[in-house]
């Protein structure tokens, strides 16, 4: 038996065929205790202390007044922090994720007496909403809607169920949020766990296209990849004027390179000194309890026809070897809505080509991987590609910088609304969040060695933008053909979603008016 099963109960192992169903785990007595009438529930097992030096702050989540819990005296302050396990020392399976015996997370709950007069404490301390008219201020107001949790299993190192398990579920019944249809206390959420790569979109489809008056929040545990799936489940956009209620989403980074996360919490980042502060996990918690929505801008990828959505490829045991399957259930597609990265070049087949059971056990470490292989191959990319610029109503050939002029082959298009494609690794160092803005990067034919040097001065806060072989600009709309004849080389990614295009197919980007979803950001 997995370690996936051994970990979840059985009512959250719970299967109806091939139909994605919302399940309701029960409460595990080792992570949080029952309750009843208390307006908050008290952990099993709390740490008395008020030597605050042994506490780290940027462990810290959030803090609760002690008489919002079952504290027998009532008095002082419950701070909950997350403890993590260095990456380095998380050991992986290729098939069933973390090693059972270890355990990557913990929470550990601390009561004080009084609290020292310090601003950063004072931001953490909850809540921090206005009151809802009955006197409650928890949980926060986006949480006491239609609340559904979902659990991506295959997301990054298959960290979401642990987490979900040990950490998200206890803070939820802190705040008196209860799994399943109904709750003494009010307020409730769902849980849905993914049991394939269609999961999340047909759960947007299911559940976010009906009753649309309704106001919902959606809790994401994944990466990149379960947002780019909510945005194509959930149909067309809405016009600022509609009276429909747009869906919130909360983003808990469990994925590989958590682009749209990183991006959206840039300026949250970028308050601490370099190698400081709470990790993205501790941010993303904080965001999803103090946090405030608002609109994610999107854009549209449109294909020529015969164009294939290609799945990860996905483990097969054979004689006890764990193989690659590849190629899979190709469906034909003709559109996909993005908030990230529509690309076509390197980016895209290391997207593509470090997705495997093999490289993703590494972590983001597996793009370095992939990179390395393909660099040494050099290839060189045949397309042709034409932009529409500001004021501009018809494509007209991109203007390139450096090495090569129109018509020559290309190493790198990437169009982009967020500015990094992981923590460190700034694509558009211009992009803020929000603005909505679409920008190009682009390079010609300059070789593997050259492509490194780019790459590496990406990491060193977008400085690649600086170099001369690399153009950078705001477009309205990019159109790539491409003409090669390996299908190998005519794969597009569209926020880590890989598409293959036929032989002189093209990618068509454009700005999205209108709003899908919602994102929280602090």
């Amino acid at each position: 038996m997995s370690f996936l099963c051994r970990l979840m109960p059985r009512a959250f192992r719970r299967r109806t065929g091939s139909k994605m169903t919302a399940v309701h785990m029960p409460r595990n007595a080792a992570t949080a205790t029952q309750t009843t009438t208390a307006a908050t529930s008290t952990p099993a097992n709390i740490i008395n202390s008020d030597d605050l030096s042994q506490l780290n702050h940027d462990q810290i989540v959030f803090i609760l007044p002690a008489t919002r819990t079952k504290v027998p005296s009532g008095d002082g302050y419950l701070i909950y922090s997350l403890i993590e396990a260095s990456p380095e020392t998380i050991k992986i399976d290729n098939s069933d994720g973390v090693d059972e015996k270890q355990q990557p997370f913990k929470l550990e709950v601390t009561h004080v007496s009084q609290l020292p007069k310090d601003p950063d404490l004072a931001q953490l301390l909850l809540p921090q909403h206005p009151t809802d008219g009955e006197g409650s201020q928890l949980p926060p107001p986006h949480l006491r809607s239609d609340t559904h949790i979902i659990v991506s299993t295959r997301s990054g190192i298959r960290l979401a169920v642990p987490f979900y398990e040990v950490v998200l579920r206890p803070l939820l019944d802190a705040l008196g949020l209860e799994d399943g249809p109904k709750s003494e206390r009010g307020y409730r959420y769902e849980v849905t766990i993914t049991e394939n790569e269609h999961t999340i979109r047909d759960f947007a489809s299911t559940h976010l296209t009906k009753d649309r008056a309704r106001k919902r929040t959606i809790v994401l545990l994944s990466g990149d990849g379960g947002v780019v799936d909510l945005l194509n489940g959930i149909g067309e956009a809405q016009e600022h004027h509609d009276t429909n209620e747009v869906p919130t989403v909360g983003i808990l980074p469990l994925g590989t390179g958590n682009a749209l996360f990183h991006s959206l919490h840039k300026l949250e980042y970028g308050r601490y000194p370099e190698g400081k502060g709470p990790s993205s996990l501790v941010l993303g918690l904080r965001t999803l309890f103090t946090g405030r929505p608002e609109r994610l801008p999107t854009f549209r990828a449109e294909f020529s026809r015969g164009a294939k959505l290609i799945g990860a490829p996905k483990p097969i045991v054979k004689d006890g070897e764990v193989e690659d399957e590849v190629g899979k259930g190709l469906k034909e597609v003709d559109h996909l809505v993005g908030a990230i990265v529509a690309s076509y070049g390197f980016h895209a087949s290391l997207v593509w080509e470090s997705d495997t059971p093999a490289y993703r056990v590494h972590g983001d470490k597996r793009f370095g991987m992939a990179a390395g292989e393909l660099l040494k191959e050099s290839h060189a990319y045949d397309a042709d590609v034409e932009v529409r610029l500001k004021g501009q109503e018809e494509f007209k050939p991109l203007v390139r910088r450096g090495k090569g002029e129109e018509g020559v082959k290309y190493d790198y298009v990437l169009a982009t609304m967020v500015s990094n494609l992981e923590k460190t690794f700034t694509v558009s160092p211009d992009s803020k969040p929000f603005e909505g803005q679409l920008r190009l990067v682009h390079f010609g034919d300059v070789g593997g060695e050259k492509t490194m040097e780019i790459m590496q001065a990406a990491y060193r806060g977008g400085e690649h933008i600086k170099m001369e072989e690399v153009g950078y600009e705001e477009v309205e709309a990019v159109k790539v053909v491409i003409k090669e004849e390996d299908p190998r080389w005519r794969k597009v990614c569209i926020d880590g979603t890989i598409v293959e295009v036929e032989k002189g197919g093209w990618m068509k980007v454009r700005r999205e008016r209108g709003e899908r979803l919602k994102v929280l950001v602090a």
